[in-house]
């Protein structure tokens, strides 16, 4: 009989890469499918609570699609401990109510392409977070040069009319950084609780605990969203299932290797979320300033992880 050993697995480096090459090709396909969820159900630049509401109902199905998925399996889809829900309501407020507030709203009021290569941020930002939470994942030479030259295509991608700022909006490209930010503050915390709880029931109940956060500060703001047809249906599925995919992958990959080792493969990320973007929102990937800030940022995380 087949036995699953999620360890010998998710320590195995061919099954790493292709499973964190699964992840960031999902991830950089939500980037386009966000906007077009937006064209979908009619959702503007200044409509903000009902893209709460769209990013409550992604993340609220997903959350339920993992803990049905755990039940199915014969799993408790109860914590080690009931104290434990606490932690998975922090983990919620961070790592999907603050990420996604910010995500979505700043995705609002830039482009795809420009949104993916900000995500890459995040790579950067648990690297230096790292360095003060665990003893064998210190800082180096080779990782504070990688993250200057990663921070470098943020310069590079708002160079504009001759000065490095021009093209720096608050709303946009300061929202997707503190984005990238509460992620990483997130993913480092979720490590923590998977060690003494099952990733499907510690990325099931976050994703729950904070997908009614965002719906009920979306509703109370007097914000309705109905997703009557097919076509918003579909989308709203898939990015459920792309959440929770990806997600459980990445809980596994972090749970059983160092936060430095796996974060590398975010780089991905910017690069299919580009490609997906140009094909289907009809944005440019030849300007020349988004080529040099993407090569920045993957020579950037390159180099951080390069032996």
């Amino acid at each position: 009989m087949f036995k699953f050993d999620a360890e010998k697995i998710f320590t195995n480096k061919k099954y790493i890469i292709i499973l964190a090459i699964l992840c960031t090709f999902l991830w950089g396909s939500a980037y386009p499918a966000i906007k077009l969820g937006y064209d979908v159900l009619g959702i503007h630049s200044d409509d903000s609570y009902l893209k709460l509401i769209f990013a409550g109902y992604r993340f609220l199905i997903a959350g339920i699609i993992l803990i049905t998925i755990q039940k199915l399996m014969g799993k408790s889809i109860m914590p080690k401990s009931i104290g434990d829900f606490k932690g998975f309501m922090l983990l919620g407020f961070v790592y999907t109510l603050m990420q996604y507030v910010f995500l979505y709203i700043g995705m609002a009021n830039t482009t795809g392409v420009k949104s993916s290569i900000l995500g890459s941020l995040s790579s950067f930002i648990n690297i230096f977070l790292v360095h003060f939470i665990y003893k064998d994942d210190k800082l180096s030479v080779k990782k504070v040069t990688g993250c200057m030259i990663g921070f470098l295509s943020i310069i590079v991608l708002n160079f504009q009319a001759g000065t490095i700022n021009g093209a720096f909006k608050l709303m946009g490209d300061g929202l997707l950084i503190l984005s990238a930010l509460m992620g990483s503050i997130g993913s480092i915390y979720n490590k923590n609780l998977v060690k003494n709880n099952d990733v499907f029931v510690t990325t099931g109940y976050q994703l729950i605990f904070g997908s009614l956060m965002l719906i009920i500060i979306g509703k109370s703001a007097g914000g309705n969203l109905s997703v009557l047809s097919a076509e918003s249906g579909i989308l709203l599925l898939y990015m459920a299932l792309l959440s929770s995919v990806a997600l459980v992958i990445w809980s596994m990959l972090y749970k059983y290797n160092k936060v430095g080792n796996i974060t590398m493969y975010n780089l991905l990320t910017p690069i299919f979320g580009t490609i997906l973007s140009a094909f289907l929102l009809g944005e440019s990937i030849l300007e020349v300033k988004s080529l040099i800030a993407l090569a920045l940022a993957c020579t950037g995380i390159w180099i951080v992880n390069y032996k």
